[in-house]
Protein backbone atom coordinates (compact mmCIF):
# COMPACT_ATOMS: atom_id res chain seq x y z
CA UNK A 1 0.00 0.00 0.00
CA UNK A 2 3.05 2.30 0.18
CA UNK A 3 2.80 2.81 -3.57
CA UNK A 4 -0.51 3.61 -3.26
CA UNK A 5 0.14 6.56 -0.71
CA UNK A 6 2.60 7.75 -3.00
CA UNK A 7 0.89 7.53 -5.92
CA UNK A 8 -2.58 9.10 -4.49
CA UNK A 9 0.05 12.00 -3.14
CA UNK A 10 1.85 12.43 -6.44
CA UNK A 11 -1.55 12.45 -8.39
CA UNK A 12 -3.59 14.68 -5.45
CA UNK A 13 -7.08 15.56 -5.88
CA UNK A 14 -7.03 16.84 -9.06
CA UNK A 15 -4.95 14.26 -11.25
CA UNK A 16 -6.29 10.88 -11.98
CA UNK A 17 -4.46 7.47 -13.51
CA UNK A 18 -5.79 5.45 -15.93
CA UNK A 19 -4.36 2.28 -17.17
CA UNK A 20 -6.10 1.68 -20.68
CA UNK A 21 -5.70 -1.33 -23.34
CA UNK A 22 -4.97 0.10 -26.81
CA UNK A 23 -6.72 -2.37 -28.61
CA UNK A 24 -9.90 -1.81 -26.61
CA UNK A 25 -9.18 2.26 -27.54
CA UNK A 26 -6.97 3.27 -30.20
CA UNK A 27 -4.76 5.93 -29.77
CA UNK A 28 -4.67 9.61 -31.62
CA UNK A 29 -1.66 10.41 -33.52
CA UNK A 30 -0.64 13.01 -30.49
CA UNK A 31 -0.44 9.78 -28.24
CA UNK A 32 1.72 7.62 -30.53
CA UNK A 33 3.95 10.73 -30.09
CA UNK A 34 3.86 10.86 -26.34
CA UNK A 35 4.86 7.10 -26.57
CA UNK A 36 7.77 7.93 -29.16
CA UNK A 37 8.91 10.66 -26.61
CA UNK A 38 9.36 8.27 -23.61
CA UNK A 39 10.71 6.02 -26.17
CA UNK A 40 13.61 8.17 -27.32
CA UNK A 41 14.39 10.23 -23.58
CA UNK A 42 17.91 9.43 -22.90
CA UNK A 43 16.92 7.81 -19.46
CA UNK A 44 14.71 5.75 -21.15
CA UNK A 45 16.78 4.44 -24.23
CA UNK A 46 19.80 2.98 -22.19
CA UNK A 47 17.55 -0.05 -20.96
CA UNK A 48 16.59 -0.88 -24.29
CA UNK A 49 17.86 -2.80 -27.19
CA UNK A 50 19.12 -1.11 -30.25
CA UNK A 51 16.38 -1.46 -32.15
CA UNK A 52 15.11 2.10 -32.35
CA UNK A 53 15.83 4.78 -34.52
CA UNK A 54 17.32 8.10 -33.37
CA UNK A 55 15.28 10.22 -35.44
CA UNK A 56 11.78 11.16 -34.24
CA UNK A 57 9.82 11.04 -37.51
CA UNK A 58 10.94 7.48 -38.83
CA UNK A 59 10.15 6.05 -35.18
CA UNK A 60 7.26 7.61 -35.44
CA UNK A 61 6.40 6.44 -38.51
CA UNK A 62 6.76 2.98 -37.07
CA UNK A 63 5.08 3.03 -34.01
CA UNK A 64 1.88 4.49 -36.22
CA UNK A 65 2.07 1.48 -38.50
CA UNK A 66 2.33 -0.77 -35.46
CA UNK A 67 -0.20 0.77 -33.47
CA UNK A 68 -2.81 1.00 -36.54
CA UNK A 69 -1.92 -3.24 -36.95
CA UNK A 70 -2.25 -3.98 -33.28
CA UNK A 71 -6.09 -4.39 -34.03
CA UNK A 72 -4.81 -7.99 -35.96
CA UNK A 73 -1.89 -8.77 -33.80
CA UNK A 74 -2.31 -11.54 -31.65
CA UNK A 75 1.54 -12.01 -30.50
CA UNK A 76 1.10 -8.53 -28.04
CA UNK A 77 -1.12 -6.49 -26.26
CA UNK A 78 -0.51 -2.72 -25.45
CA UNK A 79 -1.33 -0.81 -21.96
CA UNK A 80 -0.82 2.79 -21.68
CA UNK A 81 -0.83 4.86 -18.84
CA UNK A 82 -2.43 8.40 -18.56
CA UNK A 83 -2.22 10.63 -16.13
CA UNK A 84 -4.94 13.66 -16.86
CA UNK A 85 -4.99 12.35 -20.37
CA UNK A 86 -1.25 12.81 -20.88
CA UNK A 87 0.40 9.24 -21.69
CA UNK A 88 3.51 8.95 -19.13
CA UNK A 89 3.84 5.10 -19.80
CA UNK A 90 2.97 2.17 -21.38
CA UNK A 91 3.30 -1.93 -21.20
CA UNK A 92 3.66 -4.25 -23.97
CA UNK A 93 2.50 -8.12 -23.24
CA UNK A 94 4.11 -10.18 -25.68
CA UNK A 95 3.57 -13.43 -26.89
CA UNK A 96 6.60 -15.94 -26.41
CA UNK A 97 6.79 -17.17 -29.87
CA UNK A 98 9.89 -19.33 -28.71
CA UNK A 99 7.37 -20.76 -25.84
CA UNK A 100 4.59 -22.06 -25.57
CA UNK A 101 1.69 -20.57 -26.36
CA UNK A 102 0.87 -20.07 -22.55
CA UNK A 103 4.20 -17.74 -22.05
CA UNK A 104 3.81 -14.21 -22.33
CA UNK A 105 6.74 -11.49 -21.41
CA UNK A 106 6.23 -7.94 -20.11
CA UNK A 107 8.19 -4.88 -21.48
CA UNK A 108 7.78 -1.65 -19.65
CA UNK A 109 8.49 2.40 -20.21
CA UNK A 110 8.04 5.07 -18.22
CA UNK A 111 8.36 8.96 -18.25
CA UNK A 112 11.25 9.40 -16.23
CA UNK A 113 9.38 12.89 -14.89
CA UNK A 114 6.94 9.98 -13.47
CA UNK A 115 9.24 7.44 -11.91
CA UNK A 116 8.98 6.31 -8.45
CA UNK A 117 5.19 6.84 -8.57
CA UNK A 118 3.82 3.16 -8.83
CA UNK A 119 2.96 4.12 -12.28
CA UNK A 120 5.14 0.85 -13.25
CA UNK A 121 3.89 -1.05 -10.62
CA UNK A 122 0.35 -0.40 -11.76
CA UNK A 123 1.17 -1.41 -15.00
CA UNK A 124 2.25 -4.64 -14.63
CA UNK A 125 -0.42 -5.27 -12.26
CA UNK A 126 -3.11 -5.02 -14.81
CA UNK A 127 -1.08 -6.95 -17.31
CA UNK A 128 -1.22 -9.55 -14.81
CA UNK A 129 -5.04 -9.13 -14.82
CA UNK A 130 -5.19 -9.01 -18.80
CA UNK A 131 -2.27 -12.27 -19.46
CA UNK A 132 -4.79 -14.38 -16.64
CA UNK A 133 -7.80 -13.62 -18.83
CA UNK A 134 -5.97 -14.37 -22.08
CA UNK A 135 -4.89 -17.70 -20.78
CA UNK A 136 -1.52 -17.64 -19.68
CA UNK A 137 -0.13 -19.69 -17.44
CA UNK A 138 3.40 -17.70 -17.09
CA UNK A 139 4.55 -14.10 -17.10
CA UNK A 140 8.46 -13.32 -17.87
CA UNK A 141 10.15 -9.98 -17.06
CA UNK A 142 13.46 -9.50 -18.81
CA UNK A 143 15.78 -6.60 -17.04
CA UNK A 144 19.02 -5.52 -16.88
CA UNK A 145 20.91 -6.03 -13.35
CA UNK A 146 20.64 -2.52 -13.31
CA UNK A 147 17.62 -1.64 -13.60
CA UNK A 148 17.02 -1.68 -10.03
CA UNK A 149 13.57 -0.31 -10.45
CA UNK A 150 12.37 -2.59 -12.71
CA UNK A 151 13.91 -5.31 -10.66
CA UNK A 152 11.68 -4.22 -7.45
CA UNK A 153 8.75 -3.85 -9.42
CA UNK A 154 9.18 -7.66 -10.36
CA UNK A 155 9.90 -8.53 -7.29
CA UNK A 156 7.23 -6.64 -5.41
CA UNK A 157 4.56 -8.31 -7.24
CA UNK A 158 6.19 -11.77 -6.49
CA UNK A 159 7.94 -12.25 -9.62
CA UNK A 160 10.62 -14.89 -8.50
CA UNK A 161 14.00 -14.83 -10.31
CA UNK A 162 14.77 -17.49 -12.11
CA UNK A 163 17.83 -17.29 -13.44
CA UNK A 164 20.60 -14.80 -14.45
CA UNK A 165 21.85 -14.48 -18.25
CA UNK A 166 25.53 -13.68 -17.49
CA UNK A 167 27.19 -11.31 -19.76
CA UNK A 168 25.51 -11.14 -22.36
CA UNK A 169 25.91 -8.79 -25.42
CA UNK A 170 23.80 -5.15 -25.46
CA UNK A 171 23.38 -2.71 -27.52
CA UNK A 172 26.35 -0.70 -27.47
CA UNK A 173 28.68 -4.09 -27.77
CA UNK A 174 29.44 -4.19 -23.40
CA UNK A 175 28.19 -7.47 -21.47
CA UNK A 176 25.80 -6.59 -19.12
CA UNK A 177 24.19 -9.51 -17.02
CA UNK A 178 20.22 -9.83 -17.28
CA UNK A 179 17.98 -11.00 -14.44
CA UNK A 180 14.42 -13.00 -15.76
CA UNK A 181 11.67 -13.02 -13.37
CA UNK A 182 9.12 -15.58 -13.70
CA UNK A 183 5.15 -15.32 -12.10
CA UNK A 184 3.28 -18.48 -13.15
CA UNK A 185 -0.50 -17.40 -12.74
Amino acid sequence: MEEEACLQQFLGDNLELEIINVKHNPLKDEDIKAIVSIELHPDVRKWLPDYAYEDFDKEFKDYKKFFQDLQNNNKVEVLVARVNGRIVGFLALWRMVEYEEHVRSIGVSVHPDYRKKGIATKLVKKAIELAKELGAKKLIIETLEENIAMRRVAEKLKFKLEYVRRSREFKDGSRHNEYVYLLSL
